[in-house]
């Protein structure tokens, strides 16, 4: 194997590894063949933040180096070696906002490096690509369609099954006539509203010098071929596709505006589907605590658990609409829009979607998009306080005060003493009674009380959904007794001051 010392020592060891992995099944490449499983280039698409951005090594050495992987520089700047045991992957930041791994051993190991670098930080997420980006690589000449697949699946969202309609697809469709067969597909109306691609397989090049690559949703590139420089055409494509959509959303944010969803929605109960799409859990992954405000219309600022910032979303039977947060990228309205296409209806549309200028489409900004009021009731403020909390512990940071809670949802401009008290106020409620198990008041030498989580979450991304989970349900508890809607009512308030409740830990322990 060649010593990796540069971006060129890496292009030829992998153009040498996809022609071996081309060639070790006769008497043709096979672009029927599962190449997945097999030795073949893995390339993922990881979007950076934050300080990834500004100080790669640093920020890829902490967090690689809390999950047993080495990081070490080679000559050529920004690129990096990555070794878990006998495992080798390589990550390009050439690019400031989207770095590149790669990778040539077996596909379920290197899933696995891929998903401990992206699972626990905010600083590293796949990139998410939507059904329209996958199907529109094959659209010069020299491209062509082979292979799609198709996940759609409504379960998650529906109290029962849909007898008059689609549950879930699970479907891969090999042909040389691929895209046509996609197109016929839709047109037969055989599964309706549950035809959003997944992964299509293409090849691009010719006879001789070729890739035959199947790029995935989550950013995710598995490659056989003789032509490393036709695989960089389609990653350039596919860069480029996602570069337009975030500019134009982060102008959209900037301004700052709603981007409005129109929904086919195909669930049985509104109400239930806001719950499991902000419960914490897959497939939308996003953390809130929604608020009915009509009798089908709900409103909620919920955490994106993969980047742990926070967007308002409002959603009623036409649709949805999301406000960003000012520190929110933009991947965050993306993956929701790609989330209801692939388990509510495959038509939906966005602006989030379209490499555009969105504002022509986008709603005035919402009045309330602070989350609380000085006059808003205790329900009212822990929906957005802890929610917040839950930011910054998918972000890693343990320790809560009021004054990070409330610059978190209303800026460090807006944050009145009248706010603070009723942050202080859902934290010492939260603290005694139904968050106890995780989080434990802290008081300094001069009588100022904060918060620590007594745990970081899990590493494990399977393990670290569950634990967002049942902060979840704790934390409706919370607000449906501050609320006076709990099955005990007379426990709406504390009885006692919920300081004397629990015993504080002094600021210096550990």
């Amino acid at each position: 194997m060649l010593t990796i010392r540069s971006r060129r020592d890496l292009s030829l060891l992998l153009e040498k590894q996809m022609t071996a992995a081309s060639t070790r099944s006769a008497p043709s490449p096979g672009i029927d063949e599962d190449i997945e499983g097999r030795a073949a280039l893995k390339t993922y698409l990881l979007e950076a933040h934050g300080r990834m951005r500004s100080d790669p090594m640093a920020a890829l050495q902490e967090v690689a180096g809390e999950r047993g992987i080495t990081v070490s520089a080679t000559d050529d700047p920004g690129l990096f070696a990555l070794q878990l045991g006998e495992l080798m992957l390589w990550i390009d930041t050439a690019d400031a906002r989207v770095f590149r791994l790669y990778s040539v051993g077996s596909a379920k190991d290197v899933d696995r490096i891929h998903e401990l670098l992206v699972a626990g930080t905010g600083l590293l997420e796949c990139v998410w690509l939507p059904p329209t980006t996958l199907e529109k690589l094959a659209h010069h000449d020299s491209a062509k369609m082979v292979l799609f697949s198709l996940r759609h699946d409504r379960r998650p969202l529906r109290r029962t099954p849909d007898d008059q309609g689609i549950d879930s697809v699970t479907l891969r469709f090999w042909g040389p006539r691929a895209k046509e067969t996609l197109s016929r597909l839709r047109d037969s109306e055989v599964l309706p509203g549950a035809t959003s691609v997944n992964s299509v397989r293409l090849r691009v090049g010719d006879e001789e010098r070729y890739t035959l690559a199947e790029v995935f949703h989550n950013g995710k590139i598995t490659a056989i071929g003789t032509s490393f420089t036709e695989l960089e055409r389609v990653v350039r494509f596919l860069l480029d596709d996602h570069e337009d959509r975030t500019v134009a959303l982060e102008k959209a944010r900037a301004t700052p505006r709603r981007l409005a969803v129109p929904v086919k929605w195909t669930v049985d109960d509104l109400g239930y589907a806001v719950g499991r799409m902000f419960g914490g859990a897959e497939p939308f992954r996003l953390w809130g605590l929604a608020e009915q405000t009509g009798p089908e219309t709900f409103r909620v600022r919920a955490v994106d658990l993969d980047v742990g910032r926070s967007a308002v979303f409002e959603l009623d039977r036409q649709g949805a609409t999301l406000e960003l947060g000012p520190r929110t990228p933009a991947s965050v309205a993306v993956r929701f829009v790609s989330a209801l296409q692939y388990h509510v209806h495959a038509e939906t549309q966005s602006d989030a979607l379209a490499p555009e200028p969105l504002l022509q489409l986008a709603l005035p900004v919402s009045s309330d998009r602070a989350g609380f009021r000085e006059t808003s009731g205790l329900a009212e403020v822990g929906r957005a306080v802890l929610a917040e909390a839950c930011s910054l512990l998918v972000r890693g940071q343990q320790n809560l005060t009021v004054q990070n809670l409330v610059e978190g949802t209303h800026g460090v401009e807006q944050g009145t003493e009248a706010l603070h008290n009723l942050a202080h106020r859902v934290m010492s409620e939260a603290a005694a009674y139904e968050w106890r198990a995780w989080i434990k008041p802290v008081l300094s030498p001069e009588g100022r009380t904060s918060w620590r989580f007594v745990d970081a979450l899990p590493i494990d991304a399977s393990a670290r959904l569950r634990e967002l989970g049942r902060l979840n349900r704790a934390a409706q508890q919370l607000v449906a007794r501050l609320a006076g809607t709990g099955l005990a009512k007379w426990l709406q308030l504390s009885l006692f001051s919920p300081e004397a409740m629990v015993t504080a830990l002094a600021e210096n322990d550990g």
